[in-house]
């Protein structure tokens, strides 16, 4: 079944080199360029939400870590807090986790697809500076290309660039996309920058529309404003008691004593 879904893989890159052919440009890289943007457009309602539950998830990582320090000594309290404001967000944990499962049989058929392609014409298996896209570039600019655009994508998804898991996450993904770019096949590294390309115009367009709706109906300053009322409410001032610590001074006489007070016990003695 993997083999057939393989093959298919290869004859849907031979149907976008005989559009090439059509057009009057034919290449096997333009091929994968064009690949590229019908899997982007078939996978765009599926990315969009992943793109929406993840930059969601990141703006409530300051709530999530205050449920966490405030529950640390009670476990379930805490998941049950956690899963309160999952809940009242509107946001899935999971929700960036579809995307990743399918994107890697996409990834992994294509390469397996590139390795012992059979191209039409030789002449048209090669792109820019690439004599082949079956092999690896041997200028190593798609590796470099490949760990930028990776990088780029990162930094327009994150929110808190303080963050050690996300800044981990920022320069260890790249440095491995590079590693896969310069030692696999061409076309796989074009598809990947491609496809990054494409993601980031989504992923700032997603940005924008959360940054507008957040503008219209005041999110981001009620998140704020029910963090500062559960701190407010978890440590409570005692007023009565501040008064009690404060009422008496030297002599036993009360600080707010007013002087008319003070002349009425004369006149009593």
């Amino acid at each position: 079944m993997w083999q057939s879904f393989v093959q298919w893989f290869a004859d849907v890159i031979q149907f976008m080199y005989g559009i090439t052919v059509s057009l009057g440009v034919p290449n096997y890289g333009l091929a994968i360029i064009f690949l590229t943007i019908v899997i982007k457009l078939v996978l765009f309602p599926i990315t969009q939400k992943q793109m929406k539950s993840m930059r969601a998830m990141q703006e409530l990582q300051p709530r999530l870590k205050y449920i966490q320090d405030k529950y640390k000594d009670d476990p379930q309290t805490m998941q049950t807090k956690v899963m309160e404001l999952y809940k009242e967000q509107g946001v899935s944990p999971f929700g960036g986790c579809l995307p990743l499962l399918i994107q890697m049989p996409i990834f992994i058929a294509f390469f397996q697809s590139l390795i012992k392609f059979d191209f039409a014409e030789a002449a048209h298996a090669s792109f820019l500076w690439i004599p082949n896209i079956g092999s690896p570039d041997p200028y190593y600019i798609l590796a470099v290309l490949a760990a930028l655009t990776t990088y780029l994508q990162q930094r327009v998804t994150m929110v808190d660039t303080k963050d050690s898991t996300q800044k981990v996450m920022l320069y260890t993904m790249p440095l491995f996309m590079a590693w896969i770019a310069a030692t696999m096949p061409a076309g796989l590294p074009i598809y990947w920058v491609m496809f990054n390309l494409l993601g980031m115009l989504q992923q700032i367009y997603v940005n924008w529309t959360n940054k507008k709706a957040a503008m219209d109906t005041g999110t981001g300053i009620q998140v704020g404003a029910q963090m500062q009322e559960e701190i407010v409410d978890e440590k409570p001032i005692d007023i009565s008691t501040e008064k009690k610590e404060d009422g008496g001074d030297k002599g036993g006489k009360k600080k707010n004593e007013s002087p008319s007070n003070r002349k009425k016990r004369k006149k009593r003695r």
